[in-house]
C-alpha cells in the first residue's frame, strides 16, 4: 500500500509531488501515480514514483489520493472506479466547484478533502486553501505545506477565496504586464524585472510589517507627489470597480463548474 497517490501529474500535481519528496513528507518509494501520457509517466518515474497499472489500481493501492486532473475529466475517470471500496481512504480534490457532497457520491466511506493550490507552488511559494469534510487532517496539511502556505477554510469559502489565491497569480501578472509594457514604451528595457522585483519586495514588506494596506500606501505617497497623482488616476479610472467585477465573475464561474 502506498501512502500517497496522484491521479494525473501535470504542472500542479508534479509540483506537489516534488515538494512532498523534497521536504521528506514521504519518500518517493511510498508515492504512486497514474497518468496515460508517456511523457508524464517519464516525469513521475524520474522523481522516483511508482506508476500504477491504471486508475482503479491507483485507488486500490493508495491511502491518500490527490485528484490532479482537470475537472472536465472527472466524470470520465469516475466511471472507471465503480464497485471499488474506498473505506479508510482520503480523497483530495484540487478542482474548483466540485463539492464535498458530490465527491462523496463517488467515494462513499472515504474522507473527502477539497484543496485549492496556486501556481507559485511550482517554486515552493504556493498558497493553498483547504476544506475538510470533518476534522482537520494534519497529514494532508503537511502535503500542501510542502509547497508553501496552507490555510484551512470552511468549504463554503473555497470557491469564494479563489480570486484571492488560486486565480491571483493571473491577475497579478496582468497588472505587472500592463506596467511593464508601459515602461517599455518609455524605452526602459528592464521594465519586466523592475516591476516583478518591486512586487516581490512590496509583498515581503507587507507581510513582515503587518501594516494595513492604507498605511503601506500612505508610506509611499507624498502629498502632491508623483505616486499619489498616478494612484488617483487609477482610482478615477474605475480600478476598484473593475476588481470587484473580476472577483464576482471568477467566483460565479468557479461555482458553475461544479454543475458541468
Amino acid at each position: 500500500m502506498y501512502r500517497l497517490g496522484f491521479l494525473g501529474l501535470g504542472k500542479m500535481g508534479y509540483a506537489i509531488a516534488k515538494g512532498v519528496v523534497d521536504k521528506d513528507v514521504y519518500p518517493a518509494m511510498e508515492i504512486a501515480f497514474y497518468a496515460p501520457s508517456e511523457a508524464t509517466q517519464s516525469k513521475g518515474k524520474a522523481l522516483g514514483l511508482f506508476l500504477a497499472e491504471d486508475e482503479a489500481a491507483l485507488f486500490r493501492e493508495s491511502s491518500i489520493v490527490i485528484l490532479a486532473i482537470k475537472p472536465q475529466k472527472y466524470d470520465e475517470v469516475f466511471a472507471k472506479l465503480q464497485n471499488l471500496d474506498f473505506s479508510g481512504k482520503t480523497i483530495v480534490s484540487i478542482a474548483p466547484g466540485k463539492s464535498i457532497a458530490k465527491l462523496k457520491e463517488v467515494f462513499p466511506c472515504a474522507q473527502i478533502v477539497r484543496a485549492m493550490p496556486n501556481t507559485p507552488a511550482m517554486v515552493g511559494l504556493g498558497t493553498t486553501t483547504i476544506a475538510f469534510e470533518g476534522k482537520h487532517d494534519h497529514e494532508v496539511m503537511d502535503i500542501f505545506s510542502s509547497v508553501g502556505v496552507c490555510v484551512p477554510v470552511e468549504e463554503s469559502q473555497i470557491d469564494e477565496a479563489i480570486p484571492l489565491q488560486g486565480s491571483m497569480p493571473a491577475y497579478l501578472f496582468e497588472f505587472a504586464k500592463a506596467f511593464a509594457e508601459q515602461g517599455r514604451s518609455y524605452g526602459i528595457d528592464m521594465s519586466r524585472e523592475l516591476v516583478l522585483h518591486a512586487i516581490i519586495g512590496s509583498c515581503a514588506l507587507a507581510l513582515q510589517s503587518g501594516d494595513s494596506f492604507e498605511t503601506l500606501i500612505d508610506n509611499v505617497c507624498s502629498k502632491g507627489g508623483s505616486t499619489i497623482e498616478g494612484l488617483n488616476r487609477l482610482r478615477d479610472s474605475g480600478f476598484g470597480k473593475a476588481i470587484a467585477e473580476c472577483y464576482e465573475a471568477c467566483v460565479a464561474r468557479s461555482k458553475a463548474l461544479g454543475g458541468e
